[in-house]
């Protein structure tokens, strides 16, 4: 069994955040066999995109003004304004493994964490169609509904996720899955930077308000991020890493990906 890597990155930029995640999932991975943990946070703040997402969606000119950037991301999944939140990284061998099947193992790691730190958190309950929820025009936001597996605190999303599939030349693959714990609020400003009127505007900060949370509205326990984040590591040495565990700087993580010629495009 390989030993899991645990890195802390701390706070970084966008793209060196949407680097390494792709990296380590195309390169590390396939070089070492080496799962990876990874959180991070984002400085300065920014808007990301789905892989998928146009970026049409976005009201680049308003975010701009505000002095923020956009980025896409090398995952699926819809819209974030990153900036309070701690990001989770994961990167491990999905080849056996569906796509529900690595969502709801790192989920109840994820939930596992949570509870210790002191947040009641707990699965969505109803399975949501996705497919029909990304053609309402309010589906642009991620935390506007909770699909399977996904982590609710008082009945609202309190963490959302994305996950992709790498092929590897052996035949295996390679599964990311990263996401973002909300700490704050500051989630909703993402709702200002998008291409839509006043009215979809107010109608979706509505539907954010009443479909997500963070974790600063939980009365149970102390919101510190290195706190947490202890907390979450403990999880995955315990469940995901049977005790396996090696931890490695962000520096030399980084330097590995900068000796390395791959890397995906981004929106900068």
């Amino acid at each position: 069994m390989s030993v899991w890597i645990f890195v802390d990155s701390g706070d970084r930029s966008g793209s060196e955040n949407m680097q390494l995640d792709d990296w380590l999932a195309r390169s590390w991975f396939s070089e070492t066999r080496q799962p990876i943990f990874r959180l991070y946070g984002w400085s300065p703040h920014m808007l990301s995109l789905g892989f998928h997402q146009s970026v049409d969606e976005v009201d680049t000119v308003a975010l701009a003004r505000a002095g923020y950037g956009l980025i896409r991301r090398p995952t699926g999944g819809r819209a974030v304004f990153h900036a309070d939140e701690i990001t989770y990284s994961v990167i491990m061998d999905a080849t056996r493994m569906s796509v529900d099947n690595i969502y709801e193992r790192i989920s109840r790691v994820l939930v596992s964490g949570l509870r210790s730190a002191g947040f009641d958190v707990a699965f969505a309950g109803a399975k949501k169609n996705v497919l029909s929820h990304y053609r309402d025009q309010m589906s642009v936001s991620c935390f506007t509904a909770s699909t399977q597996y996904e982590i609710q605190l008082n009945g609202r999303k309190v963490v959302g996720s994305a996950q992709r599939r790498y092929y590897r030349e052996d035949g295996g693959i390679t599964a990311l899955q990263h996401g973002s714990i909300l700490t704050g609020p500051e989630h909703h400003k993402l709702v200002e930077f998008l291409n839509i009127d006043d009215d979809a505007k107010h109608n979706l900060r509505k539907i954010m308000r009443r479909s997500s949370t963070d974790l600063s509205e939980s009365n149970n326990a102390r919101l510190d991020r290195s706190r947490i984040n202890s907390f979450l590591k403990e999880a995955v040495l315990r469940d995901l890493a049977n005790g396996r565990f090696e931890e490695c700087s962000h520096s030399y993580v980084s330097s590995r990906m900068k000796e390395s010629s791959q890397g995906m495009e981004l929106i900068q």
